[in-house]
């Protein structure tokens, strides 16, 4: 009860400091040579620059403004704050009952080795040095609460005090040689560099009035100190925001300008060379440049793993904090201002970054890296962070229309979240920021993004429904530049096939489903969209790579108005109306392999697999798994070929020549091996065993975190799996995924699909579907060939169609490595070329498409009348 009241009370939760850490990538630069305590040490130099000119105003009196505004976000503005507010007033009770909890954990009599009897022995490289400076925090932010049974009590001042000198002379010092030897070694950085630091500082800001001027600056020394060089170009993301967040905040509590300075110019990176600069918290990252976030889209983060949803979370969170503080028409000297050419760009990635991979305020698991595993922190946890953060961010733009559209964006995201924001709220705060928001009715209303959005360099596809937005699909992929799973400090340890082409199905009839205790519960082996064999792998690797290069995908640019390309960023959330994804499967312990596809249209996905092959030892049947649903109720209805099955927890079937199935609340399922005769002309695509079942499911939290709670949970899971049968070799599926589709519309679709599957194999997989006013072909060709009446010269993906008289040609390379393709379809030589992309040509019959690096599609539009309705 302890961690889950203190994990509220602070926007930076214990839970998101211990967990959202790396053990490498993060060089020390060599340390300075100890000083005696009381020296002051200067940051090092940012290089030669001309400073904004100074104000007229005393530097006493900046750093009290200062201080005031950053006591008003850890704290909340007592003087406009509204006590009698049922949200507000809830607050304050956490706030008391948690200073209770941390006074009743407080060591009594003398200390020995730790300040609380559950935060020790303290030592250099254990957690427990920032745990025991977040407990303190906790206990100055109920010290300093009005309502709270601590405020201003001076026993409990002196407690919060003591516990501060014993951690300083106890460790926490520049002189200990564990710190510089830790340091060195890179052993327990982050709690060094970071967690111990965020949290020293906010105390020492909160209880400034009360702390001499000696105390302040020999604990702010040692901050200086052991954060170190800035300008390093491992120093990325979340971790460089955590770090300016930290040095500023220390400089406020010091009344420092240089450190005060200094944490502005880590924001920049400035006065790094050009690969330090590549490490600035604004502007995009380049293709090939590591951590960051990217113009198409992407957040990268620990090099490999796509991470909008923790550490792109953080530092938006961090950014949104200092702008917020820094750049407010309050702050007098402009010296301390973010002055950043490129600042604006963090306002676009709130729509850039971050709305493709939001569901009703639910941050998408698979941007959520190894933070799956935690209990206390499911996508719409990460959600009210974003939520919050953005409406922080919008009161910094200094911009009005782009405050408007910011608050567009909180507005949809608070709203369709599954739970209450507001009485979530970290810090006080938080909470009447994000009222005034709530309460203007004139934020214009943004609707949730409709159709398919890529972000190519991280490999991660999303369609969002184009009606109701009631549902969304996503898909996770891996390859030799994109990591499977992130598995790390003893987390998300059955994460062997997250990045095999995992598929997430969100919908509003189940917004829950992936916090639903789902992590623990769930079956590793039998992971929706993968293809793999019933015997465990070992642990993944800290950077656990896919094998292959082929991973990605396509949106198409076509499809009439209404219609986008893909890249969220100045669409009005209309993303792609159709997209191709695909993936060249090699698992992890490389005992089965795949060439997979998905087709996604408006109410349909079709998943396409061939050369399904395995040589596990001992031998073991290879499974592609269809469904694996945590239902929301035990007894949901499943329905095979019209008949009904309620059949308790342990019930399982095996059907051959099952046709489709429907579970309710969920989706239709269609076997595309029973129902299309296409599939069966070539021999290419054999009927395969359909294995249905449910489950009563349990595991515990710890099995997927080492630090997680012991206690069993329970869900009860339906399975949808086909079965290829034991290490097989060169076998095939097809089936097509139903969102939300009632049972009446999958019977329908059953006997007449909307689509016609054109080839199953291992050089190729292809569909073609119709919708009112023309037709689609999208085809993954892993190798050069011909296809209904389309030819192309390299490996690639393309999709080929029309509505009414415009037709548009997207291609891309999902291996990254073929630099041009060339494609030839005879109907475009009677056809007139419109707009095309960079390095698109026409001539006659071919179009040659070049520059097709960084997985990103080109298209090229024609106009002209149908006539014949070839494609």
């Amino acid at each position: 009860m302890f961690n889950k009241l203190h994990g509220k009370v602070h926007n930076l939760t214990e839970k998101v400091q211990n967990q959202l850490h790396i053990r490498d990538g993060h060089e020390q630069a060599k340390a300075p040579p100890p000083v005696p305590h009381g020296t002051k040490p200067r940051p090092e130099s940012s290089g030669p620059s001309v400073p904004p000119p100074r104000s007229n105003v005393s530097d006493n009196d900046v750093f009290a403004i200062l201080r005031r505004r950053w006591l008003h976000q850890v704290l909340g503005d007592f003087s406009t704050l509204d006590f009698s507010d049922e949200v507000i007033k809830s607050k304050v009770q956490e706030i008391s009952r948690n200073g209770k909890s941390l006074l009743d954990l407080y060591v009594k009599g003398p200390m020995t080795d730790r300040v609380f009897r559950n935060a020790g022995p303290l030592c250099a490289t254990s957690m427990q040095l920032k745990n025991t400076y977040f407990r303190l925090l906790g206990m100055a932010l109920a010290w300093a609460t009005p309502g709270s049974d601590f405020y201003h009590n001076k026993d409990y001042l002196d407690k919060i005090i003591v516990g501060l000198d014993f951690t300083y002379d106890t460790v926490y010092h520049w002189d200990n040689p564990d710190i510089q030897r830790c340091l060195k070694s890179r052993e327990n950085w982050w709690a060094l560099q970071i967690g111990a630091p965020l949290n020293l500082a906010d105390v020492c800001v909160v209880i400034y009035d009360h702390l001499d001027t000696d105390r302040r600056r020999k604990w702010g020394d040692t901050i200086v100190r052991v954060v170190g060089n800035t300008l390093i170009p491992s120093l990325k993301g979340g971790n460089r925001a955590w770090v300016s967040r930290i040095l500023i905040s220390t400089g406020i509590f010091m009344d420092d300008g240089e450190v005060i300075r200094k944490g502005i110019g880590t924001m920049s990176a400035e006065g790094g060379n050009a690969e330090i600069k590549k490490s600035s918290l604004f502007g995009y990252i380049q293709p090939g440049d590591g951590e960051g976030m990217y113009e198409d889209g992407s957040v990268i983060s620990h090099h490999v793993y796509p991470y909008a949803g923790g550490y792109g979370l953080n530092m938006i969170k961090m950014i949104a904090g200092l702008l917020n503080l820094l750049n407010s028409e309050e702050t007098p000297d402009p010296t301390y201002r973010v002055n950043d050419p490129k600042r604006d760009l963090v306002y676009e990635s709130l729509e850039r970054n971050f709305l493709p991979v939001v569901w009703h305020g639910i941050i998408f698991e698979h941007v959520r890296g190894r933070g799956v595993c935690l209990r206390d922190g499911p996508g719409w946890d990460a959600g009210h962070q974003l939520i919050h953060a953005a409406a922080q961010l919008s009161k910094g733009t200094n911009d009005p229309a782009m405050e408007s559209k910011i608050a567009s964006m909180v507005h949809l995201w608070y709203y369709s979240n599954p739970r209450d924001t507001l009485r979530v709220a970290s810090t006080m705060s938080q909470i009447p920021i994000l009222q005034s928001i709530l309460n203007n009715k004139n934020v214009p209303k943004l609707s949730h993004p409709r159709g398919a959005f890529a972000t190519p360099i991280q490999e991660h596809y999303v369609y969002h429904s184009t009606k109701d937005a009631n549902w969304c699909f996503t898909i996770s992929l891996s390859s030799t530049r994109i990591g499977r799973a992130e598995c790390l400090n003893n987390q998300n340890l059955k994460s062997w096939y997250q990045g095999d082409g995992m598929t997430y199905l969100y919908t509003d009839t189940h917004k829950t489903h992936y916090g639903d205790d789902y992590w623990p519960t769930m079956d590793p082996l039998h992971v929706p969209g993968t293809t793999t064999h019933r015997i465990e792998p070992p642990v993944l690797e800290y950077r656990s790579m896919g094998y292959n290069d082929w991973s990605g995908g396509a949106c198409w640019s076509g499809g009439g108005d209404g219609w986008g390309t893909g890249m969220a960023f100045k669409s009005n959330g209309k993303g792609a109306r159709v997209a191709v994804v695909s993936l060249d499967h090699l698992a992890v312990d490389k005992k089965s392999v795949a060439k997979k596809s998905w087709f996604i249209f408006e109410d349909t996905v079709i998943a396409l697999g061939a050369g399904c092959s395995g040589n596990s030892n001992p031998p073991t049947n290879l499974h592609t798994t269809i469904e694996q649903r945590n239902m929301d109720r035990p007894g949901g209805l499943l329905v095979v070929d019209d008949i009904e099955h309620r059949e308790p927890a342990g019930w399982k079937a095996e059907m051959l020549n099952a046709r489709w199935a429907w579970l309710e609340n969920t989706a239709g399922y269609i076997f595309l091996d029973v129902t299309d005769p296409n599939l069966k002309e070539g021999g290419e695509t054999p009927q395969l065993n359909k294995i249905f079942s449910r489950t009563q499911r349990c595991g515990k939290w710890k099995d997927v975190d080492g630090d997680g709670k012991p206690d069993e949970v329970c869900r009860e899971y339906v399975d949808i799996i086909l079965d290829h049968g034991v290490n097989p070799q060169n076998s095939a599926y097809a089936y097509a995924i139903l969102p939300l589709a009632s049972l009446e519309r999958t019977r329908e679709i059953a006997s007449n699909p909307t689509w016609r599957i054109l080839r199953n194999s291992v050089g190729l997989q292809a569909i073609e579907t119709r919708y009112e006013g023309g037709k689609v072909t999208m085809i993954t060709f892993w190798q050069p060939g011909e296809c209904n009446g389309i030819k192309v010269d390299q490996p690639c993906q393309l999709i080929w169609g029309r509505w009414g008289n415009r037709w548009c040609l997207t291609v891309s390379d999902p291996s990254w490595k073929t630099s041009t393709v060339v494609v030839h379809i005879g109907v475009i030589g009677g056809l007139k070329t419109g707009r095309k992309s960079w390095a698109v040509e026409v001539q006659g019959n071919s179009v040659t498409f070049g520059r097709l690096g960084s997985g990103q599609a080109k298209s090229v539009f024609f106009d002209g009348e149908p006539g014949h309705d070839e494609l």
